[in-house]
């Protein structure tokens, strides 16, 4: 959702950056956390570094985040950088969710535009806020104010010149390299489901739906980017928007496996999915009036049904082994490209 209210900001500030741009180019695209031991929350929000600053730097703009312990403190900032001219990016709405500040009145109540609503409206802020950037962790009345000049590159958060172009290693440290982390995630991802840990608990299956969830996000930016006008410096190298595009297909069939929602309509219709599909959990109807027909599991996005067959997990295996094939054909073409554009 930052990556959303950026691009909302600098369609406001005249600069035009479409989405698919600046979570590809930003690297953000290959993001794709894996951990068999991290909680799901240290999963979503640490990297290496800020891929948000990437992209501002991509967009020739400044960002400067800060957070405030009261939000008495935190919203009189918020004032000085509105009345500058500032927009400001700030997880104001509901579930954490970020949005766009265009002013602040004397009483905390802003005017601001986010998922929860498309116009400009108000938004009270004097009761405080929480939320999270990339690379940081959820704090207190964060914001980060967008303002126009060259990108100032904050300590300890290396943001490499990345010259219009992603696919290029950025060194020997595959925790910081973008595409090649972003592989290697989803390749030990892969590696946990064929090893049964998709349906062995709660949280390794948590685990595994962030991981391919966010690839499919990811890649399904990079295709849409590769196939732009933004980047018909890659056009030479079509394979690199077919690859991204088995990547984007193949992590989100996977994800769905782990989690069907194809069951959530009625018992009837759970009744036909755990029949007819090859997933292992289904989401359960509210109403459900029977018993389930295997373990029942809670995750924060609803109630599943665990339907744990040997059929089941093997069709998530040759599936895991069609994610690897592409993640390793994916990196091929990525190193290809980068050679010949060193």
């Amino acid at each position: 959702m930052a990556f959303h209210a950026l691009q909302a900001a600098l369609a406001a500030m005249g600069v035009e950056r479409s989405l698919d741009s600046l979570v590809t180019r930003s690297g953000e695209a290959f993001w794709a956390p894996w951990s068999e031991t991290a909680d799901v929350e240290t999963m979503r929000y640490t990297r290496m570094m800020s891929t948000l600053f990437r992209a501002t730097d991509q967009a020739k703009v400044r960002l400067e985040i800060g957070a405030g312990d009261e939000p008495e403190s935190a919203v009189a900032v918020l004032r000085k950088h509105t009345a500058a001219g500032r927009l400001v990016l700030a997880p104001v709405f509901s579930g954490g969710r970020f949005g766009v500040i265009e002013s602040v009145d004397s009483d905390g109540v802003a005017r601001a535009v986010g998922p929860d609503q498309v116009e400009p409206g108000d938004v009270d802020l004097s009761r405080g806020w929480s939320g999270a950037f990339p690379a940081y962790p959820p704090v207190k009345c964060l914001y980060g104010a967008v303002r126009r000049g060259r990108q100032v590159k904050p300590a300890r958060i290396p943001v490499p010149d990345l010259a219009g172009i992603l696919f290029v290693p950025l060194g020997d440290d595959i925790e910081i390299n973008g595409v090649q982390f972003g592989i290697e995630a989803v390749r030990g991802a892969t590696q946990a489901v064929r090893g049964g840990a998709a349906v062995r608990d709660v949280t390794s299956l948590e685990r595994l739906l962030v991981t391919f969830e966010q690839a499919e996000f990811g890649f399904g930016c990079a295709e849409r980017w590769l196939g732009s006008k933004e980047a018909s410096h890659l056009w030479d190298a079509p394979d690199l928007a077919r690859l991204a595009r088995s990547m984007r297909a193949a992590c989100g069939e996977l994800a769905e496996r782990l989690w069907d929602s194809s069951g959530t309509a009625s018992a009837g219709a759970l009744g036909r999915a755990v029949t007819g599909r090859k997933s292992v959990v289904f989401e359960l109807p509210a109403d459900l009036d029977r018993e389930p027909p295997g373990q029942v599991v809670e995750l924060p996005r609803g109630r599943g049904v665990v339907v744990d067959t040997r059929g089941r997990r093997a069709a998530l295996g040759r599936l895991a082994d069609v994610v690897d094939r592409a993640a390793l054909a994916f990196a091929k073409e990525v190193d290809s490209v980068g050679a010949l554009t060193r």
